[in-house]
C-alpha cells in the first residue's frame, strides 16, 4: 500500500492514493513506505551538535529564513507537509522545470489541484543542507490569503526526517539535533508517508466511553487545538457534539475554507499527555479525513505556550507545556 501525504497544511492531502488508504490503514508502530518523489531527501550537511535558528511567528505559523537555489527566501516549517512544496510563482521565479505531473492535492476545502514535480538544486535550512531535493509545485494562493502574508514555500519532512527538531514557541527558536533526546512523556507516532500520526483517545463528555482517533500532528493547524472529522462525526457521540457546537469557519487549507462547528470535549489523551476541557473543531468538509486513514489533526494551541519536539527516527514527539 502506497499513500502520499505530500502537503498537509491545516489538512491537505495529495489524493492520488486515497483509495489505497481506505483499503489498508497502518497500525501503530508501522511506517508506510516512502514515496519515490521524496526518497532522495537525505541532507548533504547536518549539525554534529544541536544548532538553533530563529523563527518568526506569523498567524501562528513558523516562518524561517532559508536559501533555495542561492536565493534567500521566507518559508513555513510544517510537520504536516510530507515534502517541500513550492508555490507556482516561486517555481517560475527560480526557473524550475515543472513538467512532470505530481499527485492531485486535496484536503482543506472541497477544491483540488494538480501538483507538478520539481528538482531543487540546493536548499539550505539553517544548519541543514540539501542537494537535488525532490519537491512539488502547487498553487498556495489560498493559504497565503488565509494567513495574510505570502506563503511561497513549505518546508516539510526533509527537515524532520533525519534527527530531532525542537520548535520552541516561547523562545522563537527551531533547534536541529540528533535523535534520542530525553522527554518526560514521549508520545509515539507512526510516520504515514513522512507525516506524523498519533493515536489519541477522545472522551466527548464526562463518563462517556473514549473514542480512538488517528490524528496528524500538524504545525499548520494553527488556530485550533484539534480538528476532527471522518466517521466519528457520524457516530451518536459525534452527532451530539456537532449539535451542541457553534457553527463557523474551522480552518483554511489549499482547497479553501473548511466549515464546521466548535465544541468542548471532556478529555483528549495523547500517549500519557492529557488535555481537559478542550475546545475542538468538528468538520465533515475536509476530504482528507474521509479516507479512513486519518480522523483529524492536532494543532499549535496545544503546545504554543512551550515547545514541541519531533524525533522522526525514534518515532516519538514531546510536548513541553
Amino acid at each position: 500500500m502506497m499513500m502520499r501525504l505530500d502537503a498537509l497544511v491545516g489538512a491537505v492531502l495529495l489524493a492520488g492514493a486515497a483509495s489505497a488508504a481506505m483499503a489498508q490503514a497502518p497500525q501503530a508502530g508501522q511506517e508506510v513506505p516512502s514515496s519515490p518523489a521524496i526518497a532522495g531527501d537525505r541532507p548533504t550537511r547536518a549539525p554534529d551538535k544541536p544548532a538553533a535558528m530563529p523563527f518568526e511567528l506569523r498567524d501562528n505559523l513558523v516562518v524561517i529564513g532559508v536559501t533555495i537555489n542561492g536565493r534567500p527566501q521566507a518559508a513555513v516549517l510544517d510537520s504536516g507537509a510530507g515534502a517541500v512544496v513550492i508555490d507556482q510563482r516561486l517555481t517560475a521565479a527560480l526557473g524550475l522545470a515543472a513538467d512532470a505531473p505530481g499527485d492531485e492535492i486535496a484536503g482543506g476545502g472541497a477544491a483540488a489541484q494538480q501538483s507538478r514535480l520539481v528538482d531543487i538544486a540546493t536548499l539550505d535550512i539553517g544548519p541543514l543542507g540539501f542537494a537535488h531535493l525532490p519537491g512539488h509545485s502547487a498553487d498556495l494562493a489560498q493559504l497565503s490569503a488565509s494567513a495574510g502574508f505570502p506563503i511561497d514555500l513549505l518546508i516539510g519532512a526533509p527537515a524532520f526526517r533525519h534527527g530531532s527538531v525542537r520548535v520552541d514557541y516561547a523562545q522563537r527558536l527551531v533547534t536541529f539535533g540528533s535523535s534520542g533526546g530525553t522527554c518526560a512523556a514521549p508520545i509515539p507516532f507512526t510516520l504515514v508517508e513522512n507525516v506524523p500520526v498519533v493515536e489519541a483517545e477522545l472522551r466527548p463528555a464526562p463518563g462517556a466511553e473514549p473514542v480512538r482517533l488517528k490524528l496528524v500532528v500538524d504545525l499548520g493547524t494553527r488556530h485550533r487545538a484539534a480538528i476532527i472529522g471522518g466517521p466519528f462525526l457520524r457516530s451518536a457521540a459525534g452527532q451530539a457534539l456537532m449539535a451542541a457546537g457553534a457553527e463557523g469557519k474551522v480552518a483554511h487549507g489549499v482547497g479553501g475554507t473548511v466549515e464546521g462547528g466548535l465544541a468542548r470535549v471532556a478529555e483528549l489523551r495523547v500517549g500519557d499527555v492529557r488535555f481537559t476541557g478542550l475546545e475542538v473543531a468538528l468538520t465533515s468538509g475536509a476530504p482528507v479525513f474521509e479516507t479512513g486513514l486519518l480522523d483529524g489533526s492536532l494543532g499549535v494551541p496545544l503546545w504554543q505556550a512551550g515547545a514541541i519536539v519531533f524525533d522522526y527516527p525514534a518515532g516519538t514527539l514531546c510536548i513541553e507545556r
